[in-house]
C-alpha cells in the first residue's frame, strides 16, 4: 500500500518478528520497577563479564566499569537492520556481543 522499497519492508518485518521473538528476553518495565540495587546487580551479572573484555575499556578501573554497566540497555537487532545510517549524528555507544557488522557505504 505504502509502495515501500523491499530492502526497508524485510526490515521492518525483520524488526516486528525479533521483538515478538524477544519479548521475554527484554523486560525494562519490569527491571526499571526494582530499586536501584538490585537493578545494578543484575546489570553487573549480565554486563560486567562482557564490557571488562571490550578493548576500548582495557585498563579502567572496576569502579568505572560498575557504574557503566549499570546504565547498560540490551537491544537486539535482526539480520540486515539498519542500526546506525552513514552520516547520522551518534547518541549511543554499540558493543558486539554476537553476530557481524556489515558496512554498506557508497
Amino acid at each position: 500500500r505504502n509502495q515501500l522499497p523491499p530492502n526497508i519492508q524485510d526490515q521492518m518485518l525483520s524488526h516486528i518478528c525479533l521483538k515478538f521473538k524477544t519479548e521475554g528476553l527484554k523486560q525494562q518495565e519490569t527491571l526499571n520497577g526494582l530499586p536501584k540495587a538490585i537493578r545494578s546487580s543484575i546489570a553487573n551479572y549480565l554486563f560486567f563479564p562482557i564490557v571488562q573484555n571490550v578493548y576500548l575499556f582495557q585498563g579502567v578501573s572496576r569502579n568505572f566499569l560498575f557504574q557503566l554497566v549499570s546504565d547498560i540497555d540490551a537491544e537486539y537487532f535482526p539480520p540486515r537492520e539498519d542500526v546506525i545510517l552513514q552520516n547520522e549524528s551518534p547518541t549511543d555507544l554499540y558493543i558486539l556481543v554476537s553476530g557481524a557488522v556489515v558496512s554498506d557505504l557508497d
